[in-house]
């Protein structure tokens, strides 16, 4: 069975939370956490995360250098999904301590933001093999959402897919299940989510895979995934072909060569055309 990492935290990070309050201690200036992360984004473009890692790091430094607290948990925070993007499990570990440690630091904890710290921060601990620690951080982000936002949010929806995938490697199946079903009634409900919800059927459908390779339902969830994928409203960016690649062993693993060639291909094409502007 492919390893599958499900569809990462959803949320930005939002600065407002913190803008307008003096920062703590002697900041001598700001670090521009919009302009790094849009700078982030432009790298995982170009599928080169990387880049990415190195920009973030060198800004993290001027953070420090600094005393900016608030800019450095924003590049943290990034820093946490770029670190899984490409494999440091020891950085993304020590990340995962020192961003939720600055949270708390910060007088930040139950807001929206801190939620998303720690479910970035939970993310990569099951990434990396902590499963069942990052139980309590998805606890921890839960709660700051549900006193926060509105049950239909999407930033519900990457906290559901990313619990359930928890649940699922820690063995229980049938939270996972349930949580991907969470997952899915949100994100169904939204426009502009369809990538997500192709992520989200493609992770039931390896669940199910895992449990009984001859279960109908992975045919069901593939198929509604490929139907999404083929939408003539969904923009075929670098996000796009960064999803249609997590999803591509799946497709070929169960069998589905031609869709999973197909995706291949889309991915390709898109990234060739981006690496050259």
């Amino acid at each position: 069975m492919p390893e599958y990492n499900g569809i990462d935290p959803s949320c930005p990070f939002d600065a407002s939370e913190y803008a307008s309050r003096p920062a703590p201690g002697t900041a001598k200036g700001r670090v521009d956490v919009r302009w790094i992360l849009a700078e982030a984004d432009g790298y995982y473009a170009k599928n080169d995360p990387a880049g990415a890692e190195k920009m973030l790091e060198e800004q993290l430094s001027t953070a420090e250098e600094l005393n900016d607290r608030e800019g450095k948990l924003g590049i943290l925070n990034e820093l946490l999904g770029c670190y899984r993007k490409t494999g440091n499990a020891e950085a993304g570990l020590r990340t995962a301590g020192e961003s939720t440690k600055l949270v708390s630091g910060l007088g930040m904890e139950g807001t929206v933001t801190a939620g998303t710290v720690y479910l970035n921060a939970a993310t990569t601990m099951r990434e990396f093999g902590r499963a069942e620690d990052a139980v309590r951080y998805y606890d921890t982000a839960a709660r700051a959402y549900a006193a926060n936002l509105d049950p239909g949010d999407y930033r519900f929806a990457g906290l559901y897919n990313n619990y359930a995938a928890c649940m699922e490697a820690c063995g229980d199946h049938r939270s996972a299940e349930d949580y991907y079903k969470r997952a899915l009634a949100v994100i169904s409900r939204l426009r502009d989510c369809a990538l997500e919800e192709a992520v989200t059927c493609v992770n039931l459908a390896c669940m199910y895979g895992d449990l009984d390779s001859e279960d109908e339902r992975i045919e069901e969830y593939l198929m509604r995934a490929r139907r999404l994928f083929d939408r003539e409203d969904v923009p075929r960016d670098g996000y796009y072909a960064f999803n249609a690649m997590k999803c591509v062993d799946a497709f070929s693993h169960f069998g589905f060569f031609r869709d999973a060639k197909e995706l291949r291909l889309r991915a390709e094409e898109i990234y060739g055309i981006l690496q050259k502007s």
